[in-house]
């Protein structure tokens, strides 16, 4: 419980330095392990709703876990394409804002996110979106490495 909370403040943090800056001023990938829990993602928004994330999960489990992360905020599917290298899914909530991420295989153990949300103003419906993305992820056990270790090892 302590640790949600504690990722909750974390992620408000995140979410008021990037609006302060603009939006662009401060790379996300330099803040966002510390907002997740050290998930091993790295997240740069690109303006106007867009953004690109890398995530050290395998395609499969990215797309599982997006999938479910739909279903826990109930968000309508409204576009699902799903092959061997690559994904589509299209969310919509129940004012019509729609996201849509593309999901492509990089390699076994990188997955690549694109995000588009349409408009810089709900790019915090993208990093809500995420956010669930990572905690599915993480539920599932599906993270390859744990950069958690890494931030211990670093201060120590």
């Amino acid at each position: 419980m302590m640790a949600r909370l504690s990722n909750s403040v974390s992620l408000c943090a995140v979410v008021i330095a990037v609006a302060a800056c603009g939006g662009c001023a401060l790379p996300a990938a330099t803040i966002l392990p510390a907002a997740t829990g050290a998930a091993p993602v790295v997240v740069e928004p690109r303006g106007s709703g867009r953004g690109d994330s890398f995530w050290v999960a395998r395609y499969d489990d990215v797309v599982k876990a997006a999938l479910r992360a739909g279903r826990t905020l109930e968000l309508e599917l409204r576009e699902k394409t799903v092959e061997d290298d690559n994904a589509t899914l299209v969310f919509a909530d129940d004012r019509d804002t729609e996201i849509t991420l593309r999901i492509e295989r990089r390699t076994a153990t990188v997955t690549r996110v694109r995000y588009d949300v349409g408009s810089r103003n709900l790019e915090s419906f993208a990093r809500l979106v995420g956010q669930q993305i990572i905690d599915e992820l993480n539920d599932a056990d599906a993270f390859l490495v744990d950069w958690s270790d890494k931030k211990e090892a670093d201060a120590e």
